[in-house]
């Protein structure tokens, strides 16, 4: 009797792929060829971007689609139909060709090509290594006679350390510095004595650089990614006597310095910022007023994220970028919060009962639920951060939400049941979420205008 053989396509992950994923991400993070006057103009990201995604969609098997991958492509005409509907028909084009090149492609390379734990491990150790070298030309930057560092990048105001690239931004650095320090925890409980002092100090490092860059919205982002860890992770407590503690600091740091970031005018300019947006977004309901049309409406940025993209780009551009955001947030939330469960429930896992492979299923699950929870807190470290910053269409975001998806999809794969916390129900819950978010900026709206 003949049986029926089903054959299953086999993985292939493309090491081209991820070779050039890897000189891609050292080329936006470390940017070694804009540190010489000679290969400043060379396109040497694009071209590692477009060399990798070649290979990815001829070598890297399966190429998966996911909910957060056609939210964010759907982005795109919502970009576009914005931009016609207030006049700017070209501008509208050529937003949605940069959003391509700086979120759209990046987002698929690092969900599709991180496929394993010592993947992901390299990616990090990049984003680690850069974040020390931008500490250390700020620091040089700070103790030189001209404010100079070492890449030909000055420090800007009263002292606020730059880099190069779009890290000429404090703020841009200091997202990537407390968007690091979950990584850096992650590395801390794997190792042992040398590797942990290591991490100790790599993380003082970074301390260091959120000091160095003199923002505020870093300054909050670090702290509160603390709070949130207790919440979460301890609740009760410890976190009312945290709360206790560094609530008035964070108080007298906004009243006195006159809001989150250093350059800032005043406090009142921010929440003006945020209510002019609201503002926007209800003579704009559907499409907004335009993607990069803040500044045009408003004298100077939104401030917040999130009021950014409601602002400009409407009900349906902020349903789908929230939706993309939060629907990953969510499922890294239930990992954190349901770890030791999932661990338990070892039916979950593939592999004979009491087997040689059901144990090593396991420890791989168990790696990989360790990791998924460090990627989930530098998504908080992001969302804490982006409160306080206009920095919704960043290339960080796209990176770290790539890299949190490639963590989910090895998780479905050890555990199938997981791939219910991404179906139409939690796509819903993730856009309710973000209109919670709006509402909180509202409120505090009407509680200090």
């Amino acid at each position: 009797m003949n049986k029926r053989v089903s054959i299953q396509p086999k993985d292939k992950d493309s090491s081209v792929a991820f070779f050039f994923l890897f000189l891609y991400t050292a080329a936006i993070f470390i940017r070694p060829h804009e540190a010489f006057r000679v290969s400043q103009d060379w396109v040497v990201i694009k071209a590692f971007a477009i060399i990798a995604l070649l290979f990815t969609l001829l070598s890297q098997r399966p190429l998966r689609v996911s909910s957060q991958h056609v939210m964010v492509f759907l982005l795109l005409p919502v970009i576009i139909v914005s931009a016609v509907m207030n006049g700017y028909g070209m501008k509208g084009i050529s937003q949605s060709e940069l959003f391509i090149v700086s979120s759209v492609i990046p987002l698929f390379l690092y969900s599709s090509l991180i496929s394993s734990i010592k993947r992901h491990h390299i990616i990090m150790i990049v984003c680690i290594i850069a974040a020390l070298l931008m500490v250390h030309n700020g620091h040089v930057q700070r103790n030189s006679f001209d404010g100079f560092g070492w890449t030909g990048t000055q420090y800007v105001g009263d002292g606020r350390i730059t880099y190069l690239g779009f890290f000429k931004d404090p703020n841009d650095m200091g997202m990537f510095f407390v968007m690091n320090l979950p990584l850096i925890a992650y590395f801390f409980v794997r190792t042992k004595v040398i590797g942990k002092l290591l991490c100790i100090s790599v993380f003082s490092a970074l301390l260091y650089g959120i000091y160095l860059t003199d923002s505020r919205g870093t300054f909050l982002g670090a702290a509160a990614l603390i709070a949130i860890y207790l919440l979460i992770t301890k609740g009760g407590t410890k976190l009312i006597l945290f709360g206790i503690a560094i609530g008035p600091v964070i108080a007298t740091l906004i009243a006195a310095r006159g809001g989150v970031s250093a350059a800032d005018a005043s406090a009142s300019g921010r929440l003006d910022a945020w209510y002019h947006g609201i503002q926007m977004f209800l003579s704009n309901p559907v499409f907004g007023v335009g993607m990069g049309n803040f500044v045009e409406w408003h004298r100077r940025t939104a401030h917040n994220s999130f009021v950014m993209v409601s602002s400009e780009l409407g009900f349906i551009g902020y349903c789908l970028w929230a939706g993309a955001i939060f629907l990953t947030v969510l499922a890294g939330y239930y990992i954190v919060k349901n770890k030791s469960r999932i661990l338990e429930n070892s039916n979950e896992v593939p592999g004979d009962k009491d087997s040689q492979t059901k144990i090593k299923s396991v420890k791989e699950l168990e790696q990989e639920l360790l990791l998924a929870s460090a990627l989930f807190f530098s998504m908080v470290g992001y969302l804490i951060t982006a409160f306080f910053l206009s920095r919704s269409y960043t290339l960080l975001l796209f990176v770290f939400l790539g890299m949190n998806m490639a963590s989910h999809y090895r998780i479905i794969k050890l555990v199938p049941v997981f791939k219910e916390q991404f179906n139409v129900k939690k796509i819903v819950h993730s856009i309710g979420v973000g209109w919670g978010l709006m509402v909180m900026v509202y409120i505090t709206l009407k509680v200090a205008l």
